[in-house]
């Protein structure tokens, strides 16, 4: 089975939902991750290696090219603690992406990690994956690294590492024992980050969830805290009108 991210409705409408809960620290079970207690995957685990058990499905499901992306990524403004980055991940637009890799992004760095989609499966350069709509972290059945994320109902000054508390950050749960993708209602994959945004119905447009920030661990285990601005983000940082280009927020969480 191979899932195809064309759908923004149904992405946008769980957004929705999600962006509605009272609590600022999501259950990862609400997410579709596994927050380490909850959730099952048969693939090796964060820190063990490329995973293994349903890597085939892995492949097919997510389209992997065995390309290096050439979407742009660069920092829009560096305060030297935090960073904004303009990262496209258009990918060619729905009717190309499932022939175009996805685009790596290092956290520390805030620049592209030039990885092939095969060769990501086994590397920990990259901390975050991005294609169209779907971002992707680097750990579980996601990829070898210890990374996972959790949505925070909060803004962005009000996260810091006393947020997280004792809490676990979900990681990549995407199969079953049987190795079938898990995927919502339209065949779109859930992963970590599901709900950074707001579908509008009117103007079919997806926008991010104001007040909605990730702790996000690397792929080494450095926990960050991210925020997705703007999916129509020009390189300058301006709003544009070409969807699957990310105004995103990233620091170090302390």
């Amino acid at each position: 089975m191979r899932v195809r991210f064309t759908s923004i409705a149904w992405a946008g409408a769980l957004s929705l939902l999600l962006s509605c809960s009272s609590q600022p620290l999501d259950d990862g079970a609400t997410l579709g991750g596994a927050s380490g207690t909850g959730g099952h995957s048969p693939t090796a685990g964060a820190g063990s290696g490329a995973p293994s058990a349903c890597s085939g499905a892995l492949r097919q499901s997510l389209s992997l090219i065995d390309q290096v992306s050439t979407g742009a990524v660069s920092v829009i403004s560096d305060t030297g603690a935090e960073r904004t980055l303009y990262i496209d991940a258009s990918v060619g637009g729905i009717n190309g992406q499932d022939k175009s890799p996805w685009v790596y992004v290092s956290l520390a760095s805030g620049q592209a990690v030039a990885v092939t989609d095969i060769d990501a499966l086994s590397s920990t350069a990259w901390d975050l994956a991005f294609k169209r709509f779907v971002v992707r972290t680097n750990g579980g059945d996601s990829g070898p690294g210890q990374g996972g994320a959790i949505r925070i109902a909060l803004p962005w000054a009000k996260v810091d590492a006393s947020t997280l508390g004792q809490q676990t950050l979900p990681k990549e749960t995407w199969f079953d024992a049987d190795c079938n993708l898990n995927v919502d209602q339209n065949m779109e994959l859930i992963t970590t980050f599901t709900g950074w945004s707001q579908y509008d119905e009117a103007l079919h447009v997806l926008n991010a969830t104001p007040d909605v920030v990730y702790i996000t661990a690397a792929a080494d285990g450095s926990l960050y805290k991210v925020a997705i601005l703007d999916y129509y983000s020009t390189p300058s940082g301006a709003h544009g009108s070409v969807a699957g280009h990310y105004k995103v927020q990233v620091a170090p969480l302390q």
